[in-house]
């Protein structure tokens, strides 16, 4: 029976955790995750060449050896046990579900913030905190998005949680009551 993307991630990005966690190198691991991150962001056919039947093994693996390049041994050996088990395609899941599980080691919340404008430096760091004290977290990080269509106030969504203070959505309360 296959593993569903969602399991693969879970196994991989726990095994993952655990290996960097008892060699006391997670936030090094955290970085070089991100790089990898990003790499496959700007890069969306990566994954693609890597799932390719029609590209030899021998293109992939330089292409491998070009990812692993100054990495750590421990993101070596991951890149090439994914690679060994036709699990590349799935390093980005693997790395949000580490990154999950770091979170949630040290208690960090990922917030996507939506505004009308852009927000401060100032701006971020108060609404970082303030939501910080609300949901008992002990670091906040905030992903900013512009949206001119809420008007204005912000819109604050993080895994559990979603906080609507737009303009729109009064207006749009304001409405429903004036039809009932």
């Amino acid at each position: 029976m296959a593993l569903s993307n969602a399991e693969i991630a879970s196994r991989y990005g726990q095994a993952l955790f655990d290996v960097a966690e008892s060699k006391e190198i997670t936030s090094q691991t955290t970085a070089e995750l991100a790089e990898l991150q990003a790499v496959i962001k700007e890069q969306p056919d990566l994954l693609v060449f890597f799932a390719s039947p029609q590209i030899t093994n021998e293109a992939k693996n330089e292409m491998l050896h070009g990812l692993q390049t100054n990495a750590s041994q421990l993101v070596n050996d991951f890149l090439q046990m994914l690679f060994d088990y036709g699990r590349i395609q799935n390093v980005s899941e693997i790395i949000d579900e580490f990154n999950r599980l770091n979170d949630e080691k040290n208690g960090t919340v990922r917030v996507k913030v939506t505004t009308a404008i852009e927000l401060d430096d100032d701006q971020k760091a108060k609404l970082s905190a303030k939501f910080a004290q609300v949901v008992g977290a002990n670091k906040v990080i905030l992903e900013p998005v512009v949206d001119g269509s809420i008007i204005g106030g912000v819109i604050l969504r993080s895994k559990d949680n979603i906080y609507d203070g737009s303009v729109k959505s009064k207006i749009d309360k304001i409405k429903r009551l004036l039809l009932n």
